[in-house]
């Protein structure tokens, strides 16, 4: 059985340990051992390089499975977006807002949802934020919460500037 490239090593360390000690002499047990060594890195080198390859393989084909298996999944989700909307557009056109099977319940909700230009809404406060004189360690974001903005105007006919609320109908399945 061969050494292994730790072996190696440690007969390496050995060695040099060794020519320390009588001076830096050679001596011929010493390059026996060395030249053994010297011989047997080689095959190491290459049984180290073949485990790389054939990791480097296995990593690429794992990489060209994640990939067909993300193409099926794209498929498969937009297959359901398709039929989900085939089956609201249905219930829709007939007027129907719940439809019960032996095995699910399929109800057409509408939900509100905000929609925000954040330049448009977020520039008057960005305009008072510059006027403040802070050091450059301090940094400052602005962030619009599109939920308190929806509570915010949730009754009220006017919206600021940029803040539109906009109707969807989606089909929930129990």
């Amino acid at each position: 059985m061969s050494a292994t490239l730790y072996q190696l090593t440690g007969q390496m360390a050995a060695i040099e340990e060794a020519l320390e000690e009588n001076g830096g002499e050679l001596t011929p047990e010493l390059e026996e051992v060395w030249q053994e060594t010297a011989e047997s890195l080689p095959m190491k080198v290459d049984g180290y390089n073949k485990v790389i390859a054939n990791m480097t393989a296995y990593s690429k084909n794992i990489d060209a499975e994640i990939k067909r298996l993300q193409t099926l999944k794209k498929t498969a989700d937009n297959s359901v977006k398709r039929v989900k909307e085939h089956l609201v557009d249905v219930m829709k056109q007939w007027g129907i807002v719940k439809l019960e099977g032996s095995y699910c319940k399929m109800t057409l909700t509408t939900s509100t949802a905000t929609e925000v230009d954040e330049e448009t809404v977020l520039a008057p406060y960005r305009s008072r934020l510059a006027k403040l004189d802070l050091p450059d360690w301090i940094t400052a974001d602005l962030k619009v919460s599109k939920t308190a903005l929806k509570e915010a105007f949730k009754d009220k006919d006017v919206t600021p500037a940029g803040v539109q609320f906009v109707e969807n109908q989606s089909l929930r399945i129990r």
